[in-house]
């Protein structure tokens, strides 16, 4: 299992968190506020609906589906109660299913706090078909596939992907989670502990610890104020039985087919699937026919909780305000997205705009609002700032701002035309809208079962289908001083309360006369807008016939410029890719040259972003990236109007002024992040440390932020014009432009950048190859768990060895978390893979523990290494087949949409492969990998060569 994160008030902190984690699932704490789904209604509720009476109103109605959508979809209701959407995809590189059960941590009983969270850890143990604990995920893995879980607030989702010919078996396990779990009082012990590991890992996480404290400020009353993860106290089993009788009431009560929404996605067709469902799910018990009552039935805040200003204390060197309006459920508005459209205006970036007044003003860094929604329990409008330390001082006359704008909004901004403009650029965006991976479609489709009609599963997202100028008002009206949850996150804060799982400090109070005063009383400013029509909304929709070659070719080769092109529309959508690296020494000679590209590349986005904005929302987007070779510049999207876009971007480069105010506020701002990173979890610090040892121009953060710190605004000017002294561009335009457009976008590109004194050859960062060395850093992170890191990196680029040591990678996974997470509880993180870097083969081994040193790790690790030569010793070709076959289908597959094969292709290009289509060069040489070739390898992992370890006690005692 992985476990991520995502959540509204992480997003508060620092944005969407979703950090993945190799050894457990995933908690969510909310809804993912992009995927609001919902029944269709024609009036507003003014009672929440209860969760058992949200079904969808048509359940055999034929699936919407986008033009440019190839796949079969079939909805079906079995007779115990259980919806499923069937996707037949013959195209398909992968299948995949998912089960997602309409119950989460608001379930959990008052006294087991974490309850829903253990239960879907225990179903991996094993049922009684499949009684092997880990046997499931030894069969995905094994078979070219992943496996996950996720619990969230009303809702748990369990899922994988898996090579074609073995789906119809993985299903069958999945299902069984459901009709036969063991729940084997076995292992309660050993995965509270794995629980309550999780929760110690996510101590120092800002994201969890706002979260928590945040929650600790709603209704005591209401699930959404108590702790979600659970630890051994929530999960106590002193007595040995109680633990195990809690675990199977809950489930026997929530698990039930009525509460389950299930999408399984492959190349057969949807009566073959839906036999396939049928056949393994048809014993879920019905739980009487009847969907258990998860209605919470109290408001998610008390009325000393609104028209407060909150808070709260981060470790991180974070500034946020947040604005938040709780209301009822949006969901029953899903076609008509009121709040969708008031998020698009007071979100708006561009000329006017109220991110363009503060960021002006100096008092932010960035600005997003957003609606949220669990349905059929309470929704919310959210407006959240990043801070600048002035705007730090000056909290309430921001505060007063966003109101201020918001009247103007009431006063000017609900008209149809702009709502006419927002369903005409998402129409686009269901028009051609772009596959994803079989498991993203399976895992994001199930949860939406619950909610929604068979005919808007697919489409629910991009519905505005009536303009609603009344509900859009009636809405507002909890837009309110009244009804508003100020919370101001930053280090100093006054608090006088203390969240006792995270040890956070917040405090609660009412917003003071003189705000409220001024809150009801708006005031105008002349610099704020409505948004403008949209100049960027594409009108050529016309495809370009395809290049016959399946790769690109190259247009140009001058000194200093090499592009290349391919013409393809066969993803059948008007869009394309394209991408440049001006590529230089000078962008990382020094630690204080990375800081000013850095710099520059920010400040040089920032003077595009109100120009560039409605690019971004007609879905012509654009990015300026930097890296240790230069500075790059991408847009993808919709073609029409990628040339003008370019042209700007290039004279905004070429006009580039720069402005001390803003030099400062970004400057602070990089050290504010430069800074942040002693917060990051120690084995991403760990592996950040493997790579400065391999990369000589990968400073420290230590050297970076010594280099942030000294550099000026004098520095950043000289630097702006030396970056471009010597340089190389590398350019790739992929999609639906036609070689003589694309070659137009070369000689745009040329015309700006480069000259007759500056065209210089390509720069590569330097790489190291180990050969034989044994690099060990003893590192002194700031965390609990302790950290142990093995990198070892085999001296050959040949793809047959890369074949090799890619398959001993996998058949090392399973076994490794196995042995050191599941039976010897080392631990949260605990994940072995391949890891080749600069296409030189490469084997990790990490372990976070928050129970033995790094000593005591390596023991463990080089135990397990050395009894896997028993097992491979074992090892038949039969065995081998089975992992052969997962890794050439991984190497093999199709792309899923444009974006992902413009990458594919940018990858190659931009690294130091040979050919656009190396994978299936490496997947050639797998065919001919031997069991002999495995054994080889693994003695060749065991000399220990070329290796670097990374460690850290942590707070840990070493054993």
């Amino acid at each position: 299992m992985t476990r991520k994160y995502v959540s509204l008030v992480s997003a508060l902190a620092a944005g969407t968190l979703a950090a993945v984690l190799t050894g457990g699932c995933t908690v969510t704490t909310e809804r993912d506020t992009a995927e609001v789904t919902s029944l269709k209604a024609d009036t507003l509720k003014a009672t929440t609906l209860k969760a058992n009476i949200l079904k969808p109103a048509s359940e055999q109605s034929a699936v919407v589906k986008s033009p440019v959508d190839n796949r079969d979809y079939r909805y079906v209701v079995m007779d115990n109660g259980l919806r499923a959407l069937l996707i037949s995809d013959p195209d398909t590189d992968k299948s995949a299913a998912a089960v997602d059960v309409n119950v989460g941590s608001y379930q959990d009983p008052d006294n087991r706090l974490g309850l829903a969270h253990f239960l879907e850890h225990m179903l991996f143990m094993g049922n009684e078909k499949y009684p092997e604990v880990d046997g499931y995920f030894e069969f995905i893995r094994a078979n070219g596939g992943s496996a996950n879980a996720y619990t969230a607030d009303v809702r748990t989702n369990y899922y994988f992907d898996i090579n074609n010919d073995n789906l119809r078996s993985a299903l069958d396990q999945l299902a069984q989670f459901f009709v036969s779990p063991t729940l084997d009082p076995a292992y309660v012990n050993r995965e509270r502990n794995a629980v309550d590991s999780e929760y110690r890992l996510h101590a120092r996480e800002d994201g969890w610890r706002l979260f928590m404290a945040q929650s600790a400020t709603s209704n005591p009353e209401h699930p959404k104020s108590r702790f979600t993860i659970g630890d051994l106290d929530t999960l106590n089993n002193d007595d040995g039985k109680s633990l195990w009788q809690d675990l199977k009431s809950f489930h026997d009560t929530y698990y039930v087919a009525p509460s389950m929404g299930v999408v399984v996605y492959g190349p057969e067709t949807t009566e073959q699937l839906e036999t396939w469902l049928k056949e393994s799910f048809a014993d879920v018990p019905d739980g009487g026919g009847v969907k258990p009552d998860t209605h919470i039935g109290v408001p998610p805040y008390a009325a000393d909780q609104l028209g407060v200003r909150i808070n709260l204390v981060p470790l991180k060197e974070t500034r946020v305000l947040s604005l938040s309006f709780p209301m009822e459920s949006l969901h029953p508005f899903y076609h008509k997205k009121p709040m969708g459209y008031l998020a698009r205006i007071v979100g708006y970036e561009g000329e006017g705009s109220l991110h363009s007044l503060l960021k002006e003003q100096g008092l932010i860094d960035s600005l997003a609002a957003y609606s949220s929604d669990v349905p059929g329990e309470f929704g919310g409008f959210n407006v959240r700032m990043e801070l600048t330390p002035k705007g730090l001082k000056q909290v309430d006359d921001i505060t007063a701002v966003v109101f201020d704008y918001l009247d103007l909004i009431r006063r000017e901004g609900i008209q149809e035309w702009l709502y006419d403009e927002t369903r005409q650029i998402s129409e686009l965006g269901f028009r051609y809208q772009e596959g994803r991976s079989p498991q993203q479609t399976a895992t994001s489709l199930a949860s939406r079962i619950h909610y929604l009609p068979a005919s808007d599963l697919l489409n629910s997202t991009y519905l505005y289908d009536d303009f609603d100028p009344e509900l859009i008002e009636r809405l507002m009206a909890n837009l309110t001083p009244e009804n508003v949850r100020q919370t101001v996150i930053a280090q100093g804060l006054p608090t006088d309360q203390v969240e006792p799982y995270f040890d956070t400090h917040y405090s609660i109070r009412p917003l003071s006369d003189k705000l409220l005063k001024r809150l009801n009383k708006p005031e105008v400013h002349k610099e704020l807008t409505i948004p403008a029509p949209n100049q960027f909304i594409a009108t050529d929709l016309a495809l370009r016939t395809s290049d016959k070659a399946d790769e690109p070719t190259q247009i140009i080769s001058e000194r200093g410029l090499d592009v290349w092109s391919m013409t393809d529309s066969s993803f059948q959508v008007p869009r394309a890719s394209v991408r440049l690296k001006i590529s230089t020494p000078k962008a990382s000679d020094t630690a204080k040259d990375q800081v000013l590209l850095q710099l520059y590349r920010t400040l040089l986005s920032r003077s595009l972003n109100e120009y560039g904005y409605p690019a971004r929302e007609a879905g012509l987007n654009y990015g300026l990236s930097t890296s240790r070779e230069g500075l790059t510049v991408a847009l993808s999207g919709y073609q029409d109007k990628q040339a003008y876009l370019l042209e700007t971007i290039l004279k905004g480069m070429d006009q580039f002024s720069l402005v001390q105010a803003e030099f400062e506020q970004e400057r602070n701002r990089l050290l504010r992040n430069l800074r942040n990173k002693a917060f990051v979890t120690p084995y991403r610090q760990g592996m950040d440390r493997v790579s400065q040892l391999l990369y000589p121009n990968y400073r420290s953060d230590e050297e970076m932020l010594a280099a942030a710190e000294a550099v000026t605004f004098a520095d950043l000017k000289q630097y702006a014009s030396d970056f471009y002294n010597s340089v190389h561009i590398s350019m790739l335009i992929y999609g639906n432009h036609s070689r003589s457009e694309a070659m137009k976008l070369g000689q745009l590109v040329e015309s700006y950048v480069l000259n007759d004194s500056n065209r210089g050859e390509r720069y590569d960062q330097p790489f190291k190859v180990l050969k034989d060395a044994n690099l060990r850093e003893a590192a002194n992170f700031d965390h609990n768990d302790a950290l142990y890191i093995k990198y070892v990196q085999f001296d050959t680029t040949e793809n047959r060895e890369r074949a090799k040591y890619s398959l001993l990678g996998r058949l090392l996974a399973t076994p490794f978390f196995n042995q050191l997470r599941t039976e010897q509880q080392l631990g949260y993180i605990v994940t072995a893979s391949a890891r080749p870097v600069e296409r030189h083969p490469g084997l990790v081994f990490i372990v976070q523990s928050p129970v033995l040193g790094p000593d005591g790790i390596e023991q463990r690790v080089d135990e397990f290494l050395a009894g896997q030569v028993e097992r491979l010793n074992k090892l038949n070709d039969a065995e081998l087949e089975d992992y052969r076959q997962g890794l050439i289908v991984d190497l093999t597959k199709r792309d899923t949409n444009p974006d992902e094969r413009a990458g594919r292709f940018w990858q190659s290009l931009d690294g130091r492969e040979a050919d656009f289509n190396y994978q299936l060069d490496i997947a050639e040489a797998v065919k001919s990998i031997k069991v002999e070739d495995i054994r080889q390898a693994m003695t060749e992992l065991l000399k220990q060569q070329g290796q670097i370890v990374i460690t850290s006690k942590g707070k840990q005692k070493d054993s």
